[in-house]
């Protein structure tokens, strides 16, 4: 299973070392930075899923609904490296219902969730002000 993981530079010290360099047992990490997910303005092809760390989302958030990326995200399983209290925006309709990824997690541990994101039914909710389409 291949998964995007949106992490800018300055968030990747927070984050376990295995995920930035892509280390899953079974799982393969594409890494991209919010600027190459900004420039290109479009997700890696075939991905299983979607990872962002909080700190990356807080930042860009307003970036990725105004450039019209927000579908896009919205299209995938998403999940979030943060710690277990921490409050998203744009995402308070889903308070609660976050699919978060503790930032100090072990190779193992991440290997069962990544596994449990992939599991999950195609994401129902959408940004009242981004389009997406189906």
């Amino acid at each position: 299973m291949t998964f995007a993981f949106i992490c800018d530079p300055y968030f990747q010290k927070k984050v376990n070392a295995n995920l930035v360099s892509g280390e899953i047992p079974n799982h393969k990490i594409i890494t991209l930075t919010a600027n190459e997910f900004l420039e290109s303005g479009k997700l890696p092809e075939d991905i299983s899923g979607l990872i962002i760390e909080r700190g990356t989302w807080q930042k860009n958030f307003s970036l990725f609904r105004y450039f019209g990326l927000l579908p896009q995200i919205e299209k995938q399983n998403l999940a979030f490296i943060a710690s277990a209290d921490a409050e998203f925006k744009g995402r308070a309709a889903m308070k609660s219902k976050e699919f978060i990824i503790q930032s100090n997690i072990n190779p193992e541990e991440a290997a069962v969730q990544l596994g449990r994101l992939q599991e999950l039914p195609p994401p129902a909710f959408t940004h009242p002000k981004s389009k997406a389409i189906a």
